[in-house]
């Protein structure tokens, strides 16, 4: 990047495929380019050598192209050089390159002819998924950094809207008739709880992000989870149990990728569509569900951090 581009873009700069991405991204800030250097850099005196020359300042907001031409000096000026912070801006730039997408979509979505993606046929039916451990993981890495996680308030505030109408977005494409049927299917079951648990621990652990067959596939696989045009929604139970559900992280393929989903896809169907709230940043999800379906839940053979909520177990639903 140099000083021209810069001063060409005062308010913003450019993100994936042309799109000017600094007017919803943090607080403006100081950038100092050099016309014979590639990087950018928020300390004036970063490069301010003898065979610099002279450098030009100009007023612009944080975004993902202009994190990722940030040189390493400046990324950590005002706190330790240590990965912990590297890490952080890696995946700061991560999250920001998503929301790029989202508000591409968003800005789709206004042409009368445009079939939105999470009704096509392509639809990436847990996106929400992605973008929540995307917030999470760089939420908790700027934590560290309480300069930089201030600056990053408002790409963390938008994650998070993503997130949710992601999640709302399924709902309606959701029979859970076959949610709760499964879920009475799995309950029956015969089998060691033991053998199960360790079924489930292996899947959760696998490194393999194409493998879909988890131990309840054969119960709910994902052309089941999308309820057919023209089709009945399946109601909900009078009676439900509140359960609140700690999301576990994404997992890590062979190549050392976070792209290995821990969760099935009965178990990101319930998600979607018992939620009743959720801290996106803390992967922490409130359900409102039939009980067949969070006794599965809270299965020991499972694994998964799920507990029973203060307000007990016979709320229902009006």
């Amino acid at each position: 990047m140099n000083a021209e581009f810069a001063e060409s873009v005062p308010i913003g700069l450019m993100g994936r495929y042309g799109i000017p991405i600094g007017r919803f991204y943090g607080q403006p800030m100081d950038a100092v380019t050099w016309a014979n250097d590639s990087f950018v850099h928020s300390n004036p005196a970063c490069r301010a050598s003898a065979k610099a020359g002279p450098g030009e300042t100009h007023r612009v907001r944080f975004g993902a192209f202009f994190a990722a031409r940030m040189c390493g000096c400046c990324r950590v000026e005002t706190a330790d050089a240590d990965e912990g912070l590297l890490s952080a801006v890696v995946d700061l730039v991560s999250l920001c390159e998503g929301l790029e997408d989202e508000d591409e979509e968003v800005q789709n979505r206004q042409d009368p002819n445009y079939v939105p993606d999470f009704l096509g046929p392509n639809f990436n039916w847990d996106h929400w998924r992605y973008l929540q451990f995307l917030l999470t993981v760089t939420t908790d890495g700027l934590r560290a950094h309480p300069w930089l996680h201030s600056w990053a308030r408002p790409v963390l505030a938008r994650a998070a809207v993503y997130a949710e109408r992601r999640c709302e977005e399924q709902r309606p494409l959701i029979d859970t008739t076959l949610i709760e049927r499964a879920a009475d299917t799995l309950r029956q079951r015969e089998g060691s709880t033991e053998d199960l648990a360790q079924a489930w621990q292996a899947w959760r652990q696998r490194r393999d992000s194409f493998c879909n067959a988890s131990p309840d596939h054969d119960c709910y696989d994902k052309n089941t989870r999308r309820r057919p045009p023209g089709s009945a929604v399946g109601g909900h139970s009078a009676t439900t149990v509140e359960i609140s559900v700690q999301l576990p992280p994404i997992g890590a393929d062979w190549d050392g990728s976070r792209l290995v989903e821990t969760l099935s896809t009965w178990e990101l169907a319930v998600i979607a569509a018992y939620k009743t709230a959720a801290d996106w940043a803390g992967s922490i999800v409130t359900l409102a569900a039939p009980s067949v379906v969070a006794q599965e839940l809270l299965s020991p053979a499972r694994g998964l951090d799920v507990t029973l909520c203060a307000s007990g177990t016979g709320r229902v639903v009006p």
